[in-house]
């Protein structure tokens, strides 16, 4: 069994779609045989102590067994905290642990200097606690995944901060950072400084950066689940549904189909460490991107017929497309530059390398060859196209194909972004509010130009 993952969600994004997340997971955990439960569960969540309690908002605490998720809440805002305790007890299947929490009465006011600076130092010791007490609660750590939003200043900055502090403290050990990129339209007005600051410092420190853009996600609630007017909480949704479509359990296989040395389950993916050590083997290239497909409202499952070419064929374009999207693809596209100039105006998007996980019927068989096409990956990369597999359907489907891509998806907005910081910068905007916390010119111009060097590595596929 793969070793168990700690959960670091920080900031109001990180704790709400941390909430989802385990939602998810407590959900399809309960749709595998009966016989393997309990051994799923353990990666993801510990059974509770009979002497632990679960403040609630009130200060109150009850106690009961529950099984507890493995994650340290952070915030420097309370409330946050209190209403991701509050909602994961509503559900009756799992809690947080109300001890394994760290909240504070001020923000960080969109700062990522202050969040970095100012309250790293601060709370430095106070979370490293926390994490090593739940790391000591695993027979087995597998690494951390670290839940956070690019724009803010708690869980941009202060994330930051603790992804630097957590690589000091355990150097050897797996740590993805899963991060919400904003709207373009603009959320914070500073977004540009946060956002580019936050993916410099992740870039030093993190094995792989999972970016999920807020577009995206709210296209996908309207377009295919369709929501006319997405909340958060839809949007965290689907990306939760995409993460735990990569964190549970699956077993490698062949791209053809069956498994190696023919027959059985295969080698089961060691959770963290296998996404890091197959995707991300440059320290310049660590930019990962999720996609999963079917996405549709679920009073249509029931009048769908699922069939696994067609839906590889999807996930194929979507990656060549450069989109997570399903809704209007670019169907004329193909691997190769020159290809898809003369086709379409447009370049294919290239990548490094592809974790591919299938889950439902015949998942062991399906043919996922086209996703091992030698023109979507460079000729150096050392392990283009990993597959794995697992006999149980995943968000009531049938079928259900997830990928996890490091690519130049996020390339475009990553420039786009860049763009606007240089302008911000030039313009002298809002400079002193990062001076007054540790961020100086110079620290702006190291963190554009590492994300500089970042897109030219891309751009070289």
């Amino acid at each position: 069994m793969p070793g168990s993952v700690v959960t670091v969600q920080l900031g109001q994004c990180g704790n709400q779609v941390g909430a989802e997340l385990f939602d998810t997971l407590s959900a399809e955990i309960d749709a595998h045989p009966a016989r393997d439960r309990a051994g799923i569960r353990r990666a993801f969540f510990r059974e509770p102590h009979r002497d632990e309690h679960d403040a609630d908002v009130s200060g109150a605490s009850t106690s009961y067994m529950a099984p507890v998720a493995r994650a340290v809440l952070i915030d420097m805002e309370p409330k946050v905290v209190q209403s991701s305790l509050r909602r994961a007890r509503k559900t009756g299947r799992w809690r947080y642990d109300g001890d394994r929490t760290l909240a504070f009465q001020s923000g960080s006011g969109n700062n990522w200097a202050r969040g970095y600076h100012t309250y790293g130092d601060a709370v430095r010791h106070d979370v490293l606690d926390l994490v090593a007490k739940e790391a000591e609660a695993c027979d087995h750590m597998g690494g951390f995944v670290l839940m956070q939003s690019m724009a803010g200043g708690t869980g941009a900055g202060l994330g930051a901060y603790v992804a630097d502090a957590l690589r000091d403290e355990y150097p050897t050990s797996t740590l993805m950072n899963h991060c919400v990129w904003p709207y373009e339209s603009g959320e914070v007005i500073v977004q540009a400084y946060n956002t580019l600051l936050t993916l410099s410092s992740l870039l030093d420190s993190s094995d792989g950066v999972a970016i999920v853009q807020n577009e995206e996600l709210h296209q996908t609630c309207v377009k295919l689940l369709g929501v006319e007017r997405p909340t958060f909480g839809d949007m965290n949704a689907v990306a939760a549904s995409q993460l735990a479509g990569v964190l549970l359990p699956a077993a490698r296989r062949d791209p053809a189909g069956g498994t190696p040395g023919g027959g059985g389950s295969g080698r089961g993916l060691a959770n963290l460490h296998d996404l890091s050590m197959d995707l991300c083997c440059h320290s310049k290239t660590r930019l990962l991107s999720l996609r999963q497909t079917p996405t549709m409202p679920p009073k249509s499952v029931e009048f769908t017929t699922f069939q696994w070419p067609s839906l590889l064929k999807r996930t194929r374009q979507m990656l060549l497309t450069g989109t997570t999207l399903e809704e209007g693809l670019d169907w004329g596209l193909e691997p190769g530059a020159v290809t898809g100039r003369a086709v379409t105006g447009r370049v294919a998007t290239k990548s490094i390398a592809s974790m591919l996980f299938l889950r439902g019927r015949d998942a062991d068989v399906a043919d996922a060859t086209p996703m091992a096409d030698p023109r979507l990956y460079p000729t150096w990369s050392p392990s283009p196209l990993t597959v794995a597999w697992s006999p149980t359907r995943f968000n009531g489907y049938e079928m259900c194909a997830t990928t996890l891509t490091n690519c130049q998806t996020s390339c475009p907005p990553i420039g786009r972004m860049l763009a606007r910081a240089y302008q911000m910068r030039d313009a002298g905007a809002y400079l002193h509010q990062y001076e007054e916390h540790g961020v100086g010119v110079d620290g702006f111009e190291e963190a554009f130009g590492r994300v500089e060097d970042v897109l030219a590595a891309y751009r070289t596929l």
